[in-house]
């Protein structure tokens, strides 16, 4: 008499299967409700700062399911990945080739202890950038940085630790209040070839786990400032220490739009400049379009510079 045994590799792999689905179902859960995610205790700041990163979980979903594959564990895998892509592949599609632009915009923040700010400096000047805005002047690095830029621009503007330079004239300098015990933002009127544009430079406080609430204020009062002001061309540009994927960065995009997320290309990356794993840099606009964005890997600032270039919309 035959005995019937249990079949128990379908089984198994049936398990696999439904292990790679559930935790393809709970990162795409996660991606779509990660403002959910507490703000105490800095959770929401760490984890939105790199949130394009954790796209290395689809990784190990994609291995889970080639372990065992199955119709289920497939679905493990095309789920999340849709999700993310629809998040964040947008960024990953090439930057379309554009002409010579109306203005060309650059910003970057040179450190406090910066080693070689000659060649950093320089290597901004050989950019070309028509409007330069730098923070963290006040060191030694930063006034050897300012020295050399004011012999290459004709125009510049410094309140506090923060400067702008121009080949066009600019207007006097208006302290943006951030409501900080120091100036770290200014309005000036850039009298451009094609007309006035309304130039921001700021830099937002630092931001440490569980401590963001200063720089979350500083973005809410920015915001405030620029929604006022009726000028018809508007750029924003500095070290904002706030993510492109950062809930906070909502006070401001929108209205405004950010550089690198229209211009595509890439992440654009520039903290911390050797391994970079997040945009803290950015320029928003308002009254143009975007036609390129590029991150210099030259200088030896902790930041890498950002520049883009404009045109009037």
């Amino acid at each position: 008499m035959n005995q019937a045994y249990p079949r128990t590799k379908p089984a198994r792999r049936s398990a696999k299967g439904v292990t790679a689905l559930v935790f393809g179902i709970l990162y795409a859960a996660f991606l779509l409700l990660h403002d959910l995610l507490p703000a105490r205790g800095g959770i929401a700041l760490l984890v939105e700062s790199v949130l394009p990163w954790t796209g290395v979980f689809v990784g190990l979903i994609l291995l889970m399911a080639l372990f065992r594959f199955s119709i289920l564990s497939a679905l493990g895998v095309l789920l999340p990945s849709i999700v993310w892509l629809t998040m964040f592949g947008g960024a990953l599609l090439p930057a379309e080739e554009a002409g010579t632009p109306d203005l060309t915009v650059g910003t970057q923040n040179v450190g406090a202890r910066l080693p070689q700010p000659t060649a950093t400096a320089q290597s901004l000047i050989d950019a070309e950038p028509d409007i330069l805005t730098i923070q963290e002047l006040e060191s030694l690095s930063g006034r050897i940085i300012r020295k050399q830029l004011d012999s290459s621009f004709e125009y510049s503007r410094v309140v506090g630790t923060v400067g702008v330079w121009s080949k066009w004239p600019m207007s006097a300098p208006e302290e943006v209040d951030l409501g900080l015990p120091w100036q770290r933002a200014f309005a000036t009127t850039v009298t451009t070839d094609h007309g006035k544009v309304r130039f921001y430079a700021v830099h937002m406080p630092s931001v440490r786990p569980g401590k963001e609430a200063m720089r979350n204020a500083a973005l809410r009062r920015l915001s405030t400032v620029v929604a006022a002001d009726e000028s018809a061309q508007i750029i924003v540009a500095g070290d904002f220490n706030t993510a492109t994927t950062d809930r906070n960065f909502s006070e401001l995009v929108p209205p405004l739009e950010d550089s690198r997320v229209e211009a595509g290309g890439g992440f654009g990356f520039t903290w911390p400049a050797v391994f970079p794993v997040t945009r803290l840099d950015h320029i928003l606009y308002r009254g143009f379009d975007v036609t390129s964005d590029r991150v210099l890997d030259q200088g030896t600032s902790d930041h890498r510079a950002v520049l883009a270039g404009l045109d009037l919309a």
